[in-house]
């Protein structure tokens, strides 16, 4: 009989936005086991994404290779960045989804397991922190990834080059071969494909920001009630040994629980955040300089669509960067409380114990990407500062 029975409704208020995202992308796996069909269903769905992502990725590297304009390769750039962040991070999902897997298992049995109705409610506050997370990245994502697709390239209208040619612009440049994309109806299917491609490319960066949400804030509401177990074990005077080895041993493990999910999360996780930080930091950098470029051609619509992709890659960063703080800060608090414990209340002999535990809890505990960079507000910071490095580099050669 589980400890808390409505643990099912908790998993699915904590993932709810995550899961739906990664469902239409065909990459939530299932924890119950599934039928045919919905195999069947998912590989399509799967299918369906790759065919999309490719489809402008690339007749945009093509466009890019035969483009002689320095400018104008620089402005394709950045989409080509965001469509191979996108097909990596794909890639990624699909290839991990056992390791997601026991992470979600893992989720689901602290759920299940929980150890009071105080931890029940400490482990959902961690978890409307997640669920904002991801309520923020997709409205920014969502608002100026379509704005760009869509609103940008309507509101351009048809151009007229020198030699009286009117052009319709797309979403995305693109080289497609001996086939007129600016003939009817040519052009209609190519925005159109175009437009849902890049519902899958957004969809990938917040579902797997969602995921990272979850994992980690996870993590932060099981650390918060470990400091809340070590402070119980010396709140009383104890009568009995015992009473204090049920205690330390029930901390012990509930410690060694958390570092085991959160050693699983970094194993899964941590090539998805290097892609996510390396790809951010090259395309802020670029969409610096393009900034600036329409800026000089007095072109506000560009400029400001410009803007919100800026802005939007840039609260990404800062998502994942908070989630690692977040954790960073949450274990700080755990090796505190520790060598804070008031070990002089417990019998003889038994304090003794208290110093492997005050080891274990001063041992680091942080996301990394992949291994190089620590999530963090300092490494927020290093994008921001070797962004704007590379973006007056880039300034001094193209001009």
């Amino acid at each position: 009989m589980p400890n808390n029975e409505r643990y099912q409704d908790d998993i699915i208020y904590i993932t709810h936005a995550t899961r739906n995202i990664l469902n239409v992308l065909g990459v939530w796996p299932s924890l119950t086991g599934e039928s045919s069909r919905r195999r069947i269903c998912r590989l399509l769905l799967i299918t369906i994404s790759w065919m999309l992502l490719y489809c402008v990725l690339i007749p945009g590297v093509l466009f890019c290779i035969r483009e002689k304009r320095m400018r104008i390769k620089i402005q394709t750039i950045p989409l080509l960045i965001f469509g191979f962040m996108a097909v990596g991070k794909y890639g990624n999902l699909i290839l991990r989804e056992g390791q997601i897997k026991r992470c979600l298992k893992h989720i689901e049995e602290d759920w299940k397991n929980v150890i009071s109705l105080d931890a029940r409610n400490t482990m959902i506050q961690s978890a409307k922190t997640g669920r904002r997370l991801v309520a923020l990245c997709g409205t920014f994502m969502y608002g100026s990834g379509l704005s760009f697709r869509s609103i940008l390239p309507l509101f351009k209208g048809k151009i007229v080059t020198a030699q009286n040619v009117t052009l319709k612009p797309l979403p995305c440049p693109g080289y497609f071969f001996s086939l007129d994309a600016q003939v009817s109806p040519t052009y209609e299917m190519i925005f159109a494909m175009q437009f849902f491609s890049g519902l899958v490319t957004f969809s990938i960066t917040t579902g797997v920001c969602g995921l990272t949400a979850v994992f980690v804030m996870h993590a932060c509401g099981q650390l918060q009630i470990l400091i809340n177990l070590m402070r119980h074990l010396v709140k009383e005077q104890w009568d009995e040994g015992r009473n204090v080895d049920r205690k330390l041993a029930e901390m012990v493990e509930y410690h060694i629980r958390i570092r085991s999910f959160l050693r699983l999360v970094e194993h899964t996780m941590r090539q998805i955040c290097l892609i996510e930080v390396m790809g951010c930091t090259m395309i802020v950098c670029i969409l610096g300089y393009c900034i600036i470029m329409e800026w000089e051609n007095s072109n506000k619509i560009a400029m400001c669509s410009y803007f919100m992709s800026l802005t939007s890659i840039m609260i990404n960063v800062f998502m994942f960067c908070y989630t690692g703080e977040q954790l960073t800060t949450q274990a700080e608090k755990v090796a505190n409380t520790s060598c804070d414990l008031e070990w002089y209340r417990l019998p003889d002999k038994k304090a003794r114990e208290i110093v492997l535990v005050m080891i274990m809890s001063n041992s680091p505990t942080k996301i990394t990407a992949g291994k190089i960079i620590d999530l963090s507000f300092k490494t927020f910071g290093d994008v921001v500062k070797t962004s704007i490095t590379y973006f007056n580099m880039l300034r001094n050669v193209a001009d």
